[in-house]
């Protein structure tokens, strides 16, 4: 006798073992919430637009040196490659700025406007994947949650990549959940366009490479589809996201800089890191340290800095000066070293070593450093680890809010309709609206605190064993613990994970909410 064939019911809670590319979506949209979505983001975005003009770039390195990587391409030189700054950002927004340019602070507002109608676009991404896997309901709850998100919001309002990094790794797993029950030639199509955007991701964020293997590596979890699919899929990501970066160093960054590396300042981050989890940088340490001590006895022959004269210099793997210069300034008798190391960031090395030799040697300096105490490293990586997964705002060394608050501008002008003329180290007399900066500071860290509601989301993720919740946990826990392990602990950084905060956090409270609201009425 033929033993009964089992069904399981189509419906939200099905398994990722089902055969759900078979079945016709059971969670429809629900057009009521896409129509409260798109007012909520219109609203949202309107008064952080008229609030947070874009600023000025030059305020600040990073963004100076994008402005400058941005400026560079417009001009038609593509071998911006370099050995400090991440180039992904500028190749995609190169365009729109030069289209831009000649309109002046209002072509600033349309640059702003792009940045934020493309972040926009999260919101309704998270919607429409959460909707197919866990209803309509839950998914709009967790949409709303991650609209509302302020931390995540202001980032669009930089000429910095962690806005575009977060929008295309949210595309990618959007792209995903399409391909998941589309057939099999569609489904390489959707992963290949994902792939795109991924490898956009790597060079806009090298060091964030790795999550694209992440996100290659949940193929194997669609146990719905052969193996042999899972393995294409995987390899669709590897060659695509991979080959645009290889494409990248082979074509413009090596003829750049004629050097392979990538970088040449993560020597850098990485004792700076050493610094900041309390590490005794000290001459005792090692060889190297001893060295790098005794160096910087040696005074510069000339004024040096970091600042924007120095943005064409990390085209040139070798010293900065002249040979007599760095002979000169190599010849000079040493001085007594100080103790304890202060400087993390030699100036005078970079150009007089050259950038890659400088931070060679200071990648050996923090190898003896750490290799004091392994202990100390391990326990900074999970305290850090620890603060940015619930970004505790007592624990950062960098605020959260990086858009300014009223106590940091100078108000001028009559105030008509709440617009005043703002000055402050981010403006110069754009127009702000005063009303909008003071309402986003006072909601900020009682809205974020939602965020100590992280490490729940992601033991209940992982207990679901669900491929696009437990897809989207690991890719936040791997950013972050590669940020706590070779990086400060700044939320520039962690900014580019932020819809992964929020998109674990909204599931969640999709699925206590109904049931709380269920309760309640008995």
């Amino acid at each position: 006798m033929p033993l009964p064939i089992r069904h399981d019911p189509p419906g939200p809670q099905a398994s990722d073992s089902c055969v759900m590319n078979a079945l016709p979506n059971p969670n429809p949209i629900d057009r009521r919430h896409l129509l409260w979505l798109l007012a909520a983001t219109l609203l949202a975005q309107a008064v952080l637009f008229i609030s947070y003009p874009l600023g000025i770039a030059n305020h600040d390195d990073n963004q100076a040196a994008q402005a400058f990587l941005m400026d560079e391409l417009g001009r038609g030189n593509l071998l911006i490659g370099n050995l400090r700054y991440n180039t992904g950002y500028a190749f995609v927004m190169a365009p729109l700025k030069s289209l831009t340019a000649a309109l002046g602070r209002l072509g600033d507002r349309v640059f702003l406007l792009a940045q934020m109608a493309a972040y926009s676009t999260i919101p309704f991404m998270v919607y429409d994947m959460l909707r197919r896997r866990f209803g309509a309901r839950r998914a709009f709850i967790a949409a709303l949650v991650v609209l509302c998100d302020p931390f995540g919001l202001q980032w669009t309002h930089y000429q910095l990549p962690g806005w575009l990094v977060a929008t295309t790794t949210v595309a990618a797993l959007w792209l995903a959940q399409l391909a998941w029950q589309a057939p099999a030639r569609r489904r390489l199509l959707l992963v290949a366009l994902a792939s795109l955007g991924l490898g956009v991701m790597c060079f806009a964020r090298l060091n964030y490479a790795p999550l694209a293997a992440v996100y290659g590596a949940s193929f194997f979890l669609w146990r719905h589809i052969p193996f042999r699919q899972r393995i294409g899929l995987f390899a669709t990501v590897g060659c695509i996201s991979g080959g645009l970066l290889g494409g990248y160093i082979a074509l413009i960054h090596i003829p750049s800089t004629g050097a392979t590396t990538l970088s040449c300042t993560s020597g850098a981050t990485l004792l700076a890191a050493a610094d900041n989890m309390r590490y005794p940088i000290s001459a005792r340490n090692g060889e190297h340290s001893a060295h790098y001590a005794r160096l910087l006895t040696l005074p510069a022959l000339r004024e040096v800095n970091f600042y924007s004269e120095t943005y064409p210099l990390y085209r040139r793997p070798g010293p900065w000066v002249r040979a007599d210069e760095q002979a000169a300034f190599l010849a000079q008798p040493f001085g007594e070293p100080p103790e304890p190391i202060l400087i993390v960031w030699p100036s005078a090395l970079y150009w007089y070593l050259g950038p890659c030799a400088a931070d060679a040697l200071l990648y050996e300096v923090y190898l003896e450093t750490v290799a004091s105490d392994y202990g100390r490293l391990v326990g900074s990586i999970l305290r850090g680890l620890a603060y940015m997964l619930v970004q505790d705002p007592a624990s950062a060394a960098f605020p959260l809010q990086y858009l300014e608050n009223p106590e940091q501008i100078t108000w001028q002008g009559s105030g008509r309709l709440g617009f005043y003329e703002a000055h402050s180290s981010a403006y110069n007399g754009h127009r702000v609206w005063r009303p909008g900066v003071e309402l986003f500071s006072a909601l900020f860290y009682l809205v974020n605190m939602l965020k100590y509601l992280t490490p729940l989301a992601l033991l209940a993720a992982l207990w679901k064993r669900d491929w696009l919740l437990m897809t989207t946990a690991a890719i936040l826990l791997l950013g972050l613990l590669l940020i706590a392990s070779f990086a400060s602990i700044e939320p520039r950084y962690y900014a580019m994970l932020a819809p992964m905060y929020t998109m674990l956090i909204g599931w969640l409270l999709g699925e206590i909410m109904p049931r709380a609201l269920a309760f309640l009425r008995q």
